[in-house]
């Protein structure tokens, strides 16, 4: 935070030193986790529970967004310590800043789309459907998860082209400014109709975060009370085995937590979206506070993945127990 009374500048924003500090731990453990998740998907661990195809699809898309968020951090600090120091044009640098932003953006909705589609998932195979819709969701459930994984890579290549576009028709115009008036008022008509189609997709994509938070709220709601009352009735009628009512309640933390992670990520990358494209205040000139949002929010789905995935869990048994052999020899 800054203000200049000689001129009465107010801002908000992070320092790249801050930055540099919060985010390069993060992204460096959370490359290295993502890659032993990896290992445990392409190895998995002798007596594993076979997972589901569709399941596997979605863990490895989650993965590989985690993995390029962390990656595009590390990236980002490159950018700014020696990129912006060598010999190079200042206008390639900031649309490389807007590339990166673009970026870690739609890795960031793809991932909060593989959460969403996985809490679903749980949803349709832990609660029993009632209702007509419910069934036909259910029957229906891999196909709508491949549909929806579609329509985010055909709204993540939409809104990357847009940008690229927009940045493109900018450099024409910057070059033809002086050359030509022609074709620079062509370049200038062009301009202005990506600035507004850029306008579109940033709503847009705004419109897409606040249905995901609803929709996201909604089943992890309906989840977590029918596991917590199920729990609750094994417990009156006897039943219920202490490996049971931990497996159900490792399960009720992952759904919440991923849904708190969801809902504060969502909620902050909305309210820094606005605030710095139509708040007086100049908030977040560099990106820094955005993307730590972003680095946080996939640092915590690595995390939450680590624990609630049986698989990874019994991953990380396996490597433990390999670690003591090894040591006692």
């Amino acid at each position: 935070m800054g203000y200049n009374s000689s001129w009465t500048y107010f801002y908000i924003a992070m320092s790249a030193k801050k930055f540099v500090s919060v985010n390069v731990p993060l992204s460096a453990i959370g490359i290295l986790l993502n890659m032993f998740f990896v290992f445990c998907m392409v190895f998995p661990p002798q007596g594993a529970e076979q997972q589901k195809r569709i399941l596997k699809v979605l863990l490895g898309s989650l993965v590989w967004c985690n993995t390029v968020i962390h990656l595009v951090c590390l990236f980002i600090v490159f950018y700014e310590f020696i990129m912006w120091k060598l010999d190079m044009e200042v206008s390639i640098l900031l649309a490389m800043s807007d590339l990166i932003l673009n970026v870690m953006i739609y890795s960031m909705i793809t991932s909060v789309t593989c959460c969403h589609w996985m809490n679903m998932f749980y949803f349709c195979q832990i609660v029993p459907p009632q209702h007509p819709f419910l069934i036909w969701f259910k029957r229906n459930i891999r196909a709508l998860i491949y549909s929806g994984l579609g329509l985010n890579a055909i709204l993540y290549v939409f809104g990357m082209s847009v940008e690229i576009a927009y940045e493109i028709v900018g450099f024409d115009y910057d070059a033809a400014y002086n050359s030509s008036d022609d074709l620079a008022d062509i370049l200038w008509d062009s301009l202005q109709i990506n600035r507004k189609i850029k306008l579109v997709n940033f709503w847009c994509r705004l419109v897409l975060f606040l249905l995901s938070i609803c929709v996201m709220m909604v089943s992890t709601f309906a989840t977590v009370l029918y596991l917590w009352r199920h729990m609750k009735n094994l417990e009156e009628s006897g039943v219920s085995s202490p490996r049971l009512q931990r497996q159900i309640k490792i399960i009720i933390a992952g759904i919440t937590t991923q849904a708190v992670l969801h809902f504060l990520c969502s909620n902050g990358i909305l309210i820094d979206e606005l605030m710095s494209k139509y708040s007086s205040v100049d908030f977040d000139w560099n990106g820094y506070i955005l993307y730590t949002f972003i680095s946080l929010y996939s640092f915590g789905t690595t995390i939450n993945m680590g624990i609630s995935q049986s698989l990874f869990r019994q991953g990380a048994v396996h490597v433990w127990q390999n670690v003591c052999q090894a040591l006692r020899f």
